[in-house]
């Protein structure tokens, strides 16, 4: 319940949720949907819609934390759809109900169908602009200040870590690609970043690392040791991770001299 709290209030920070309040509430008090413009007056609606789309945004943000952390969706394309739907079926009910209550004339009274589609949308509209809103936050600022020294730098550690959030910025063990995004995966747990993969592993500069597949690059440190199967070479990692090795990146891995046997790890899963 603590973790829950916690990762709750985190998502009600977010900087984009008062600009959603805003844009929602805008357009309930000037559009007055479902017949609250006919059935309420200006000051009314100025009353209603914001403190609906308050307790749809606290909703909204609960549903957040369970789909993320609980379900293990955090790339927009699953985890929008699967938060507009949840959002849809828990507050459809209670809304049509308030509004069906308020709008007395049976010909303006919201169907059904409409107010579940309207709340499907505004959903995916939020989770829109929070992505993109994350997405802009990531990019580095640009910066006029004199050159840090090496030793500062190294200090500082690479620049990505800036890009994690700060309970995640541990030692950086490994980087995998999968589709758009770029796993980072720490000794502090893991984030998903919708960047190039050729980015990423720019940003960090200063780490004795080696790409040895297209998809995975990792840190030497982290290397316990390596295996040959059927003429494919296989990383075992320190955290108890396996990561492959493509044929373009044998003979780097064979010039490091790991593939001495080595004593079978137990399986120890990587921090999430």
């Amino acid at each position: 319940m603590t973790s829950f709290a916690k990762a709750y209030r985190k998502a009600l920070r977010q900087p984009v949720l008062p600009v959603i309040w805003l844009v929602l509430s805008g357009f309930g008090v000037v559009g007055g949907p479902f017949g609250t413009f006919v059935a309420m007056g200006l000051a009314e609606r100025v009353v209603f819609w914001p403190l609906l789309v308050a307790i749809a945004i606290l909703v909204g943000a609960a549903l957040r934390v369970i789909t993320q952390d609980y379900l293990g969706l955090r790339r927009y394309r699953s985890e929008a759809p699967m938060i507009a739907l949840l959002s849809t079926l828990i507050l459809t009910p209670p809304l049509g109900m308030v509004t069906r209550h308020l709008v007395r004339a049976e010909a303006e009274a919201p169907g059904w169908l409409s107010m579940a589609a309207y709340v499907f949308l505004a959903s995916m509209a939020t989770s829109t602009l929070r992505h993109a809103f994350a997405q802009q936050q990531t990019r580095p600022a640009p910066t006029t200040a004199a050159p840090a020294t090496p030793q500062a730098e190294a200090a500082a550690g690479p620049r990505l870590l800036a890009r994690l959030d700060p309970e995640r910025r541990g030692r950086v063990i490994r980087l995998q690609m999968s589709d758009h995004y770029v796993e980072v995966i720490t000794t502090a747990g893991r984030t998903s970043l919708l960047m190039r993969f050729a980015d990423a592993i720019g940003e960090l500069e200063g780490l004795d690392g080696l790409q040895v597949h297209r998809s995975h690059w990792v840190t030497r440190a982290a290397i316990r040791g390596a295996q040959r199967s059927r003429g494919r070479i296989t990383l075992l990692l320190r955290d108890g991770s396996l990561v492959p090795v493509s044929r373009t990146y044998q003979r780097a891995v064979e010039a490091m001299d790991l593939l001495a046997p080595c004593e079978p790890a137990a399986e120890v899963p990587a921090a999430e």
